[in-house]
Formats: structure tokens, sequence, C-alpha cells
């Protein structure tokens, strides 16, 4: 159990129909039209399902060479991700959504593929912290670390020192990146980061991916500017989440106003105080935002555009689920 419902409809993050009775069944579409969704995450994958059960053609993009998006990544840390990533790309491939990986979109190809609608379900804007240091090789955004351990991104081993950038190189070419099951078990032997880990941000993603790297050999410590750890968890789930987390050894600081990052530490400021932090390695899991900038994009370059997921508004696999079920049954 991961929610507490209390007097409220029931919900769930896979199921979009569940306490949203007043909708109704999915219906036909009365008119069939040609759907391009942009983005092959969650919403992405869920859009295109629903529009296709209605009966519209759709193309799904994925610049990347996998489906999944973050809900991909977010699987090294929760296994029942890739469950869901697995299930919503077998369903658009029975029916028969034209699934195009490692394609980027564009106004030409979006023309040549001749769409009347356009989903862009491209994820959330991820920012590093206006600080000295914030630019360090050894300073890690959440799509930094995410091309590291999935392989998806090769420019993101430029970040790290010859012979780390060696063995990631030698372990994507044999393959060993393309399964994160795989990765997650490698992972407990080797990771292409130091052992001394200060992750920037006590949402949800930092409280992870805290556990998953103490799991793994590393020193832990998490700086949280809130006074709240977990907030996007729902109760059971953050309880659950923290007490693991600090279980493997994982130090939580809250009130931490982060001031700088050098080459051997993080420092940050707790009232009145200033304290300084060893790393080897610091993971920024804060500072995401909702990003519409392609969708802006493709609207000035005519298309009729919905916007989905996190790229609309930062509701993690709930959020978009939800949306993509909408605007595939509203198409």
């Amino acid at each position: 159990m991961a929610q507490n419902f209390w007097d409220g409809a029931p919900i769930c993050a896979v199921n979009a129909e569940l306490g949203h009775y007043d909708e109704g069944p999915l219906r036909p579409a009365t008119e069939r039209r040609r759907v391009v969704v942009v983005g092959g995450g969650p919403g992405g994958l869920e859009a295109a399902r629903v529009a296709a059960v209605r009966g519209h053609s759709v193309t799904l993009l994925e610049k990347s060479p996998h489906l999944g998006g973050t809900a991909r990544f977010s699987s090294l840390t929760t296994p029942m991700n890739a469950e869901l990533v697995r299930y919503l790309s077998t369903e658009i491939s029975l029916l028969d959504v034209d699934i195009r990986t490692s394609t980027p979109a564009t106004a030409d190809l979006l023309r040549e593929l001749q769409a009347d609608v356009v989903v862009v379900a491209t994820g959330a804007r991820r920012e590093r912290p206006d600080i000295s240091g914030a630019d360090l090789p050894h300073v890690f955004s959440g799509d930094d670390l995410r091309g590291l351990l999935t392989g998806d991104d090769p420019a993101a081993a430029a970040r790290l020192p010859v012979h780390r950038r060696l063995m990631v190189s030698v372990g994507r070419s044999l393959g060993f990146m393309s399964s994160m099951d795989r990765v997650r078990s490698m992972s407990k032997r080797w990771m292409p980061i130091g052992k001394r880990v200060v992750v920037v941000g006590g949402g949800l993603v930092g409280v992870e991916l805290a556990e998953y790297l103490a799991e793994r050999g590393r020193t832990v410590t998490v700086l949280e500017e809130g006074d709240k750890l977990g907030v996007e968890m729902a109760h059971p789930r953050r309880a659950r989440a923290l007490f693991e987390a600090r279980n493997h050894g994982v130090s939580f600081i809250t009130g931490a106003q982060l001031t700088g990052i050098t080459e051997s530490g993080v420092s940050y400021q707790a009232g009145e105080e200033t304290h300084t932090v060893r790393s080897d390695a610091v993971v920024i899991a804060s500072g995401v935002h909702a990003d519409e900038s392609i969708a802006e994009q493709l609207r000035a370059d005519g298309f009729d555009v919905h916007v989905v997921g996190d790229a609309a508004s930062v509701g993690y696999i709930e959020g978009a689920v939800r949306t993509g079920y909408l605007a595939g049954r509203l198409i």
C-alpha cells in the first residue's frame, strides 16, 4: 500500500480510469486522425495506447534507443516501474503503433508523417543550482546520471575520469546497459562514481536514489533545503522509503541551503552556521521544472499540439499516465 485515500475515491498511477467513473468508457474516435506522439515515457506511451485503442493512426517518436524515459531509469530504484514500461510498450506494439526509437522529432519529419495532432511528452527540464562549482565534472544532474547508467547518452560519460569513461564505454559496447535488471545487478559490484556522494534534494527522487547508492557501498548525505523529506510521496510510502534509506546509512540534513561545491566537498548553510560535507561525487536531484519549449516551437510551426506529463506539470508517473490518458481520450 503506497497511499491512503480515507474518504476520497481511490486512484491508480497505472490505471488512469480508476476513480474517474463519471468519464465513462473509451469511445471510438468519430474521425480517424494521424497522431504523432513525441516522447516514449509513461505519458507518451499511454497517450499512444489510448489514441490507438480509439482507432487513430499513431506514430511514436523517441530520441533515445529505448522506450520508458525516466521511468526506465527509475526502475533501478523501483523495479515495478520496469513492469509498467514493459506493459505499455507491449500494448502499443499489439495495437500496431509505429514505434521509432533513436528518432528526434523535427517539424520536417512531422510534416512528412502528415501529423494531424502532435502529443508532446518530452518530460521536465532539470536545472543546476546557481552556485560556484555546479559545473565541475564530478557534479551530475539527473539527466547526466540517467545517461551514464542507462547508456542512452554517451556524452554523459565525458564528465568521468579517463579510466571510468573507458569502463562505461566497454560496458555500453558489450550491451551490458541495455537491460536495467543487468545494470542494477552489476552496479552492486562497480559504479562509475566515487565512494562519498552528496545528493542535493530530498524529494522523491533524492530519497530513492540515496538508498540505491547506499546499498552499493556509497556513503551518502542528502541535503534538503526544506524542512520535510519525500513530500511527493504519500505517507505510507514516504515512511517506508526514509526508514529503508536510514537503515542503509543515509544521512539526511534538512534546512540546508547550498552555498558552494569544490572538488572535495559541498558547503551549505543551516541557520547561522556554515558546514562542509566531503564528497567525491555530487548528484543534483532538485531543480525540476515543467518544460513546454518543444511544444511551443511546434505550435509556432503550425501543428495542433497537446502537452502531457512532466512537460506540462511535474506529476511523476501518476501525473504522466493520467494526462497521457486524457490526451488520447480527447483527440
